[in-house]
């Protein structure tokens, strides 16, 4: 995906490349992923992607100038190499790989955290303990990356106000750069993973903007940048869109200037 960063023609772009292989699988993706622990089958995959970016750079009759470039997926660290800003599957990442990664050119990490508590993540089969993902952002200051980068999902099954506020807590502690809020869409007729979660795990639409709301402000007295996901999933999990407008407005007023809300 491109996105210009300007309406000229020949300003700089941002670019997301989408790197789909996973190991194991989460039970809330609803990612295009392809599940497998033979990483020679992304060779293909990059070969592909190679020509792919052959055609727009024939239709394009240039070469683009690029301002940002973010591997996402999946997960991108399935793969031995890349470069500039990738996403990071604690489960699978190591010290030393980190640091093969500084060397090949990453200085920005997002650690796809999600959630902390341990019934949660037992519920969308991601599990994976604080002191993990601490060692790792540790390790990624020490190597000197740039920025490092949490995400985090609510909305999750067996996700409560507390268990969340536990999990925002050891956030806050780990002292990351930037905050990714992202809602969960659970959409299991579309997405076949889902299918392992059950409704009455999923906690009610009230509780899910109790969770929003509350630990939006705890992010915002630390005036960390926070992007959130939203709107885009609004109707899918039964909220009424005026209520939620009405929450996302109060929320931004308390919102220092600086922070992103999508």
């Amino acid at each position: 995906m491109i996105a210009r960063t300007s309406k000229g023609a020949r300003d700089p772009a941002s670019v997301y490349v989408h790197l789909p292989f996973c190991e194991p699988v989460c039970y809330y993706c609803a990612c295009n992923k392809i599940v497998t622990r033979h990483h020679e089958r992304a060779s293909e995959y990059l070969r592909a992607l190679g020509q792919q970016i052959a055609l727009h750079r024939e239709v394009m009759g240039a070469i683009l100038p690029t301002e940002h470039l973010h591997f996402g997926g999946g997960t991108p660290t399935f793969l031995t190499d890349a470069e500039v800003s990738i996403e990071v599957d604690p489960r699978t990442a190591s010290a030393e790989r980190l640091q093969a990664l500084s060397e090949t050119g990453f200085n920005r990490l997002s650690f796809g955290i999600q959630d902390f508590d341990p019934a949660v993540q037992k519920a969308i089969h991601r599990e994976q303990s604080y002191d993990r993902v601490s060692d790792l952002i540790q390790a990624a200051r020490t190597i000197g990356f740039e920025s490092i980068n949490a995400d985090l999902i609510y909305g999750l099954p067996m996700q409560t106000a507390s268990s969340f506020a536990r999990t925002v807590a050891h956030v806050s502690a780990l002292r990351s750069d930037r905050i990714a809020l992202y809602a969960y869409a659970h959409l299991p007729a579309r997405f076949k993973p889902q299918r392992r979660i059950e409704d009455q795990q999923l906690p009610r639409p009230d509780v899910r903007l109790t969770v929003l709301g509350v630990r939006l402000k705890v992010f915002c007295r630390r005036v960390i940048p926070i992007s959130v996901w939203i709107t885009l999933h609004c109707q899918p999990i039964g909220w009424q869109l005026p209520n939620v407008r009405a929450a996302c407005i109060e929320i931004f007023r308390a919102t220092p200037t600086g922070q992103t809300m999508t």
